[in-house]
């Protein structure tokens, strides 16, 4: 078995039945799915098993006594899986039919099998309007680990392909309960050990953004606690590495990036909320690096909480530019 492509699911009936299309019209067929069913009140349940019995792909569905969150339902798949590489997806997202088959031709190199292979992606679940979402380059794990710290590239599981043996070497788990950031640790802790990483800069995910959520509600406290814990997890794991010797700025950059999203979007509260949280990286905010100088100047302007320059920034760039280059 070549791949294992991992999905928990939740209560995602709506889109769940479109999810599943675009797994079984992969075209590389050398797969399994592992359904992680995490004891959801809906009808997802009876359309995963119909799938299972019909796909004519090799299918594990583990279904969750009672619901135990994200981390834990992938823990429970990484356990099942059997694949030489794991892939994930989201119950409410789609993936382009060369997903597998690029990603599982791009793992074999002329130097031997990649520990890690990344895409790129879509931002909307239709191909025809949605928005290409283009990742830092990176042409080894170190370099990825400088973009993913730094603020320029995402972590999000369902842009790589991540070799089994290195995730089982390092015992790379996620922690129940914590649920938001979980990812970020288990990337980081990935690209850390990797040796050979592949880049394809082909969308080949479309991602469903929708969140109705406020900020305020996406940082609530107890949010911000399973981020810092996974953020603590991820820098034990780096402490004493030959990385951070390195680029010993590079967690508290990370803490930059993990509470930018309070400053797009939202109010005061939230502006000091990101003042408050992690203000050991203020002052990083005044060292650009890699970023885009629209970013940095936010960012800037933030850690002087010239709260009127971060509302401008936000009509300007946001609902104005954006507004204008993405409706």
């Amino acid at each position: 078995m070549k791949i294992s492509l991992i999905i928990p699911v939740y209560n995602a009936e709506k889109t769940l039945p479109d999810t599943l299309e675009s797994i079984r019209a992969q075209r590389f067929r050398d797969f399994e799915v592992v359904f992680a069913e995490d004891a959801g009140t809906d009808g997802s349940l009876a359309l995963l098993e119909r799938f299972c019995a019909d796909s004519g792909l090799p299918c594990k569905l583990l279904r969750a006594e009672r619901n135990g969150g994200a981390a834990a339902a992938r823990n429970r798949a990484l356990d099942a899986a059997e694949g030489e590489y794991l892939a994930f997806a989201d119950a409410d997202d789609l993936l382009d039919p060369a997903l597998l088959e690029r990603a599982a031709g791009a793992a074999q190199t002329a130097d031997g099998p990649a520990d890690i292979v990344g895409w790129d992606w879509t931002l909307g679940r239709a191909a025809q309007n949605g928005r290409y979402m283009r990742q830092a380059d990176y042409a080894s794990a170190t370099e990825a680990l400088c973009n993913l710290t730094g603020g320029t590239m995402r972590w999000n599981l369902w842009m790589f392909l991540v070799r089994r043996e290195l995730v089982e070497a390092q015992h790379l788990r996620f922690i129940p309960g914590a649920d938001l950031g979980e990812d970020m640790q288990f990337m980081l802790r990935a690209f850390l050990h990797a040796g050979r990483v592949v880049q394809l800069h082909e969308a080949l995910y479309r991602y469903n953004a929708v969140n109705s959520a406020s900020i305020s509600r996406q940082f609530s406290p107890e949010r911000r606690a399973q981020i810092e814990t996974n953020l603590a997890e991820a820098g034990r794991h780096f402490a004493g590495s030959d990385f951070l010797r390195a680029h010993p700025d590079a967690l508290t950059d990370l803490k930059l990036f993990l509470k930018r999203p309070l400053l797009i979007g939202g109010g005061k509260k939230d502006f000091e909320t990101w003042y408050g949280w992690f203000p050991e990286a203020n002052a990083r905010a005044r060292q650009r690096g890699a970023l885009p100088l629209h970013t940095y100047l936010l960012q800037k302007m933030a850690a002087r909480r010239n709260w009127a320059g971060v509302v401008l920034y936000n009509l300007l760039v946001y609902k104005f530019v954006y507004g204008i280059l993405y409706r």
